[in-house]
């Protein structure tokens, strides 16, 4: 027992086909009076069109003689469906229909000269409806289920890498989906799938579009996590296209054969997975034959190869906790066992002593090396940052990643030591963190008498635990050929700081694999397997085109769709290189149907597809 069907397409021995038939229909009435030029098929920007000629010679008893009057009659906005007719089953002799093309009128050409007048009617699909409606604000959802839409509210998913999604989705105008979170901190990540969907349910008109569920939307994406994607001010086409692009996906619009419900649908697909269809040239010897042959003319352009391109992802620069002990940045010279001299408030001229036992900083650059400081050796940043990479450059201090219970960072976690370094307690007192170097002044209008002691003595010391960021950013780097060898090498340099982080306490840190019950989880995140994924995904869609082709068809057929897979049949000539090539892969870029000269003219690209 099979299942199987097979069907065979009989044999054509007459070199001639008759005219492809087709109805046009105008705001759901037959429109005799417009005869059909073109329908395009295509993918961003241009995805479907059509174009129409007004025939006043095929209705004489119409009443529409001039431009002015046929403006009037096919109105902008006015809905236009372009069905395939067919004969239907036997024995009966009526005729079926399929639709073509379904779209709306957005645009009337007129032209006047001395052969008259011509009008011609350019009708696009619902993706001219998505170009009208901007993408801005947040709808919120409050734990307790109620919603609140934010106008001033960036659209942005998961912005800098931390997860606003609302954990379970809405109900909302009848339909069931994800928004954004009211509380951060119960957040979490968003899908592209959701975002998809959050797009289309929050944005798109009720029942003007059929779209695909969240779970066709999760296959479809493989269920991959959004990195800082932010769409606002965007109109709804770009928000999906950007979404999309990240990703490899492509959608268009079809129109659906059913009678009820929306007339088109939105469409997300892989270009060459799914759909195959053949295009054959046969041989030069024997009988033309069109069964065996569908190109009548084919015009190639290759281009340089083999090549290996190179694609090096960049996230963020790498972020360091370290503790660190600092050095003191003034002239000793400048010393003195007054107390009320180093006080603003009781000394006129405390800005030229200012610094003095105040002012502690890392010697990054080697300021304090030499006289009058003389601090020791630059800073070696070597064992914080795991590599001899980096340069000896003016820094800043940035908030520890090490959090208390609560979640938040324990700042600038600056100690003192009266002891010259055995024992180590908070400082209490206020101090100013330094912009333009890493250090540290301390901003009390006196200094306590603990430190003033300990500086006297000669045995006062400051550390700080704090972050650093390196001159290192999260790299990875992906390939799609041989790198050491004869083949030319072309790099692609892909930097999303925004997107991929690299936070990490390092050993040199006090709360190095250190726990209790004062310190909560230390905010670390390394995105290197996210990153590889992100650019190895990217490789893979930004694939070299190695060769474009221009195929016309010998009659006008139907039955080529965007996105579908070509390849040849064993009898056929390879003019597409789909037999000996098996490192690539052979779609459909455009259709255009030409009713003119009936015949079908296709786009057709063959990229490499390398093992990535």
């Amino acid at each position: 027992m099979s299942n199987r069907i097979d069907f065979f397409q009989s044999a054509q021995t007459q070199l001639a086909l008759p005219g492809a038939t087709v109805s046009i229909l105008l705001d759901g009435a037959l429109c005799s009076c417009l005869d059909l030029i073109e329908i395009v098929h295509s993918n961003w920007l241009e995805f479907s069109w059509a174009r129409l000629a007004y025939n006043p010679a095929a209705y004489p008893q119409g009443d529409l003689k001039i431009a002015e009057e046929i403006e009037t009659k096919l109105a902008i906005g006015k809905p236009i469906c372009i069905r395939q007719v067919y004969n239907g089953a036997a024995p009966g002799a009526s005729a079926f229909s399929f639709p073509l093309f379904t779209g709306q009128i957005e645009g009337i050409e007129t032209k006047l000269d001395s052969y008259g007048e011509r009008v011609e009617i350019i009708a696009q699909d619902f993706s001219a409806n998505l170009k009208r409606i901007t993408v801005y604000g947040q709808l919120v959802g409050n734990l307790n289920g109620s919603t609140l839409f934010l106008t001033g509210a960036e659209t942005a998913f998961n912005k800098d890498g931390r997860a606003n999604a609302r954990p379970e989705p809405i109900e909302n105008n009848g339909y069931s989906y994800t928004v954004f979170c009211a509380e951060p901190s119960a957040g979490k990540l968003w899908s592209y799938a959701k975002v998809i969907d959050y797009l289309l349910s929050e944005y798109l008109p009720n029942g003007q579009l059929q779209t695909p569920s969240i779970e066709q939307l999760q296959a479809m994406t493989e269920n991959q996590i959004v990195r800082d994607l932010d769409v606002t001010g965007l109109n709804l086409l770009q928000a999906l296209y950007r979404c999309c692009e990240r990703i490899g996906l492509r959608f268009k619009f079809v129109p659906r054969p059913m009678p009820t419900g929306p007339s088109q649908a939105l469409v997300f697909y892989k270009p060459g997975i799914g759909r195959v269809v053949e295009l054959n040239c046969q041989g030069a010897k024997g009988q033309l034959s069109i069964s065996k042959t569908n190109i009548v003319s084919l015009h190639s352009r290759k281009s340089f190869w083999p090549v290996t391109h190179k694609y090096i992802g960049q996230g963020d620069f790498k972020v360091y906790e370290a503790t660190l002990e600092l050095v003191k940045a003034w002239d000793q010279s400048n010393e003195d066992t007054d107390y009320d001299k180093f006080s603003p408030s009781t000394n006129a001229d405390f800005y030229q002593v200012k610094d003095v036992y105040r002012k502690w900083c890392l010697n990054e650059v080697g300021d304090y090396s030499g006289a009058p400081y003389n601090q020791g050796n630059t800073f070696d940043f070597s064992k914080i940052f795991q590599s001899g990479n980096f340069a000896h450059r003016y820094r800043r201090f940035w908030p520890a990643l090490t959090t208390d219970k609560q979640g938040k960072s324990l700042g600038y976690f600056l100690q003192v030591s009266f002891d010259n370094g055995l024992h180590w307690w908070q400082y209490l007192y206020a101090f100013n963190n330094l912009l333009n170097e890493c250090g540290v002044w301390l901003s009390s209008d006196q200094l306590d008498v603990d430190t003033w002691v300990a500086a006297l003595k000669g045995v006062l010391k400051f550390r700080i635990t704090t972050s650093v960021i390196s001159d290192e950013r999260l790299t990875c780097v992906v390939a799609d050929g041989p790198v050491d060898s004869t083949v030319p090498v072309v790099e692609h340099i892909i930097t999303l700081p925004r997107q991929f982080k690299y936070r990490k306490v390092s050993s040199q840190s006090i709360f190095a694999k250190t726990g209790g019950d004062a310190l909560g989880i230390a905010d670390e995140v390394d995105n290197s397997t996210a990153l590889y994924e992100f650019v190895r995904k990217r490789a893979q869609v930004e694939s070299e085109v190695i060769e474009t082709v221009s195929i016309q068809t010998p009659y006008l057929s139907f039955d080529y769709h965007v996105g579908d897979k070509v390849t040849s049949s064993p009898e056929s000539r390879d003019l597409l290189g789909t037999k000996n090539d098996n490192r690539s892969i052979s779609w459909i870029e455009r259709v255009q149907m030409d009713f003119r000269n009936q015949c079908t003219n296709l786009k057709i690209v063959r990229k490499r597809t390398g093992q990535l």
